[in-house]
């Protein structure tokens, strides 16, 4: 297997060593408040390179590779999005996260990474500052037909069928860095190709408390093939206060398809986030 190249100059692409030794990659950009960037399924930091490159003013982005996927090592345990979720945790405590700003992190979830993020929240909400959930699956989860799931084990280690199912995923034009996406899908572990649509398939998002909950604003793309707006209206509507943004103009991945809107969007939403 051919190792997806190096991320652009000026961006931190470095290993950390979890507390039970899982080893995780973790790109790392700019300088402030920090910002968590969560990926989905069959994707990598690199997902958010375009916000790499630039971070906004006045933010750190920090951007890892969940185990299981990218650079990092398989995921010890069970494959869940709570495990998924400890995980993460794991990354900001080895991180040193929470000791740079005593009041938390923004996390930022995008398809899978969104239900990672949300079990993060309710796991320890005092631990996060805001939470932007971007196209995720809505709180009855994401289920499948059992064929579906058979499906996707013939996709390991088929660079062709990955493409054929990522691109649209992707919006109307494949980003420049579309080599090193699919570089870094097919590095995905064999377990996680069936493992994590299951996950997202049976995991019914449990009622977060009125009193405990972060500020959450929900990103949707109206031209989203995964996602429907009444996934993302039920998504919103879980969680006490969220706002629904939609743009009607974008598919399932607005940080790849709208970078500069999505830029935009994200240092106003961490600005608000911090001002709160």
């Amino acid at each position: 297997m051919t190792p997806a190249p190096p991320l652009p100059n000026g961006i931190r692409d470095d290993d950390v060593r979890l507390a039970d030794g899982t080893r995780v990659r973790v790109a790392r950009a700019g300088s402030g408040t920090p910002v968590v960037l969560v990926h989905g399924n069959f994707a990598s930091r690199r997902w958010w390179q375009l916000q790499l490159q630039d971070p906004p003013p006045g933010l750190e982005l920090i951007a890892p590779d969940l185990p299981n996927f990218g650079a990092s090592d398989p995921l010890p345990g069970s494959l869940t999005l709570d495990g998924y979720a400890h995980a993460l945790w794991a990354t900001i405590d080895a991180l040193g996260l929470d000791g740079a700003d005593a009041d938390g992190v923004v996390l930022v979830g995008h398809s899978l990474g969104a239900g990672v993020v949300e079990r993060a929240i309710l796991s320890a909400p005092e631990r996060v500052r805001a939470a932007m959930l971007i196209d995720g699956a809505p709180p009855e989860g994401l289920p499948r037909p059992e064929e579906h799931y058979a499906l996707l084990g013939t996709f390991v280690g088929n660079r062709d069928g990955l493409a054929a199912a990522l691109g649209p995923m992707t919006g109307a034009q494949l980003p420049p860095f579309w080599d090193a996406l699919l570089d870094d899908a097919v590095a995905m572990a064999a377990p996680a190709y069936e493992g994590n649509a299951r996950a997202l398939g049976g995991a019914r998002l449990p009622t977060p408390p009125e009193d405990a909950t972060p500020p959450v604003l929900v990103l949707h793309g109206g031209q989203d093939p995964l996602i429907t707006a009444d996934m993302a209206v039920a998504t919103a509507e879980h969680w006490p206060g969220a706002q629904l943004e939609v743009w009607p103009d974008v598919g399932h991945s607005p940080q790849l398809e709208a970078p500069d809107r999505f830029a935009s969007l994200l240092a106003t939403f961490a600005k608000e986030a911090v001002m709160s």
